[in-house]
């Protein structure tokens, strides 16, 4: 059943527990991670990057995840992950989607607070919800790129654009690790007892669970996942491939299931199985 952005985190951070946002760029991607829900019986959010639109095209991608989300026996969102501008957001929420991130955490803090209330402003018109960024999360193979988010200015920049929720650094980064990252799990706390709004978490592929159970008891309501489904997909499918009797079918049967396996993993990890 399709669900808002902001009822799936609102109910995660009144339950202490995390929702799993999970990257869907095929129409495999979207059963595998449909399916895995429903057994776990756990809300989950389907998502696409603007930075994926290349490869997976939104208005080519919207309708699949908004049928999938409609047909589903769980609360379902459909979400849209760092969209780069106002007209991203704005053309998501007019295709359906029940949530939109505006990412202008690389902007100056004002530019950012005023674009970002300009999506508010518009989301509102849609009756969805807006995921915004401070701080800066890097990327995976620069380990020494950390930019944590800043208390005081999470406070202020959660005043001034009325964000449903605020996506934050405390040492997480995006795409493929090369080692496993320690987050800063004092930072997150203060940030959290600061504001009383859903906090998020991205690049959540490779990140220890040990950390993955800290930031879903200390705040973190939504957890970004990605990477993890491609390369659990990629080595589903290339010793599949070398068998003598592979098919284009059975590849794609191989990408549902890496998607539900990878799925399934982390709504155990966030605790968000059974609570749909």
């Amino acid at each position: 059943m399709l669900n808002t952005y902001s009822e799936l985190l609102n109910r995660a951070l009144k339950g202490h527990y995390a929702v799993g946002a999970f990257n869907t760029l095929s129409v495999e991607n979207v059963i595998g991670a449909i399916q895995a829900a429903e057994e776990l019986h756990s809300p989950i959010i389907l998502q696409l990057a603007e930075v994926q639109f290349p490869t997976a095209p939104i208005d080519y991608m919207a309708p699949i995840m908004l049928a999938a989300a409609h047909l589903a026996k769980v609360p379902v969102a459909v979400h849209l992950d760092h969209g780069n501008s106002y007209e991203t957001c704005e053309h998501a929420a007019e295709l359906g989607f029940t949530g939109v991130m505006f990412d202008g955490a690389a902007l100056p803090i004002e530019e950012n607070i005023r674009i970002t209330k300009k999506v508010v402003a518009m989301a509102k018109q849609f009756g969805i919800g807006v995921e915004a960024e401070l701080g800066k999360v890097g990327n995976a193979g620069d380990l020494n790129q950390d930019v944590f988010t800043d208390v005081e200015e999470s406070a202020y920049f959660i005043g001034k654009t009325g964000i449903d929720a605020l996506a934050i650094a405390i040492g997480n980064k995006h795409g493929k690790y090369i080692a496993t990252p320690k987050l800063n799990i004092q930072r997150l706390t203060e940030i959290s007892q600061r504001n009383q709004i859903p906090l998020v978490l991205h690049g959540g592929s490779g990140t220890s669970e040990e950390d993955f159970k800290s930031c879903v008891h200390h705040g973190i309501c939504k957890i970004n996942v990605a990477t993890a489904i491609q390369l659990r997909a990629l080595s589903k499918i290339k010793p599949y491939l070398n068998c003598a009797d592979c098919s284009y079918e059975g590849m794609k049967a191989e990408i549902i299931s890496a998607t539900k396996e990878v799925v399934m993993e982390h709504i155990r990890v966030f605790e968000s199985d059974g609570k749909a």
